[in-house]
């Protein structure tokens, strides 16, 4: 009976010291840190993280838009250097340059063909004999495009009856003009549908 109890007893000692080990905090033998480490959380809401996604794209389009700004700049430094360097200022400049050409041959063109029909109407045109003095008449004739002379009239009076009587005259004597035949529609409306002749009494 006696041994049953001791053995009894043992067996209740046995057991609160495994209960004992097994809840001892072994974790108050390890050395803790001086101070614990506190990491700050930012709690953000949806309409904040929304703000600060348009806030980046903004400047980014902001840069992009500058930097082409400073790309357009540069293209046209670099093409008004190189408008330098050809000697042109513009391209109107070119064309300036063109139309002076043209119109330099057709005055040329002009100025040959008055020549000739002053010349052909001089070579039939009676010169009033013993006029001395030196002076002029000046007749505006009207061409129809096939070189028919439609009307003439004086403009600029010599101041001499005889004299001016005698371009009349010698111009009643041609019926056309036959040098304007063939001309440039665009040309003969500019230079020949009227144009002035003069009489010099002399040369």
């Amino acid at each position: 009976m006696t041994n049953n109890l001791i053995a009894f007893l043992n067996s209740i000692f046995f057991h609160l010291f495994l209960l004992a080990i097994l809840t001892i905090d072994f974790s108050i033998f390890v050395p803790k840190p001086d101070r614990e480490k506190i990491v700050p959380i930012e709690f953000v809401s949806l309409p904040r993280m929304e703000e600060i996604r348009l806030k980046k794209s903004n400047d980014f389009l902001s840069k992009r838009i500058d930097d082409n700004i400073k790309v357009e700049k540069e293209i046209k430094k670099t093409v008004e250097v190189n408008k330098k360097k050809l000697g042109l200022n513009s391209l109107e400049s070119l064309r300036k340059q063109i139309e002076d050409t043209k119109l330099s041959k057709e005055k040329k063109e002009v100025q040959i063909r008055i020549s000739l029909i002053q010349k052909r109407i001089n070579s039939i045109w009676k010169k009033p004999a013993l006029i001395n003095e030196d002076i002029q008449t000046e007749i505006q004739i009207n061409l129809a495009p096939s070189g028919e002379i439609l009307k003439y009239e004086m403009i600029s009076s010599s101041g001499n009856k005889i004299f001016d009587d005698s371009t009349f005259r010698a111009l009643s004597n041609i019926s056309f003009i036959t040098e304007v035949i063939g001309m440039d529609r665009k040309y003969f409306e500019k230079n020949f549908r009227s144009f002035n002749l003069v009489f010099k009494s002399k040369d």
